[in-house]
């Protein structure tokens, strides 16, 4: 009877997915500068993923570090780094090539991935700034988001 007791007992202490989202949610949002970065949370059999993109290796510890809690096996990392090394070595390319360089692109890295985004270029603009951002050091795919 004392057993059963217990058992009811400590069911009764496990938190749902629901909750344990929430109370991470909650423990990233205390924090500004985690709050900020907008992580996404998934909840699964008491196993939290967290992914998003961060700007440091620092912030995802940080990160990872606020999620752990109460009724919480494992915290798991899927977070990636933003490249601003890289994201300045593509914008300084494309600025200096006479035919794009005027032209504004957004650039973003993630890992050794670059991203172009511009709603002012044509299609031989697209093909030339793909090109530009494919010859930078450290480049290994170019994603073209432009318009």
């Amino acid at each position: 009877m004392v057993a059963c007791l217990a058992a009811v007992l400590c069911f009764a202490c496990v938190l749902s997915e629901s909750e344990i989202r929430r109370d991470v949610r909650e423990r990233l949002d205390a924090d500004n500068s985690l709050a900020k970065l907008k992580l996404s949370i998934e909840v699964k059999n008491r196993v939290v993923y967290l992914s998003g993109r961060t700007w440091t290796q620092e912030q995802q510890q940080q990160a990872v570090a606020a999620a752990r809690g109460r009724g919480i096996k494992l915290v798991v990392n899927r977070m990636s780094l933003i490249n601003s090394a890289l994201i300045d070595k593509v914008k300084q390319a494309l600025a200096a090539d006479e035919r794009i360089g005027k032209i504004p692109i957004e650039v973003d890295a993630e890992g050794t991935i670059v991203r172009l985004m511009s709603d002012q270029t044509n299609s031989d603009d697209r093909t030339r700034a793909v090109q530009v951002a494919s010859a930078v050091d450290g480049v290994t795919q170019v994603e073209d988001l432009m318009k």
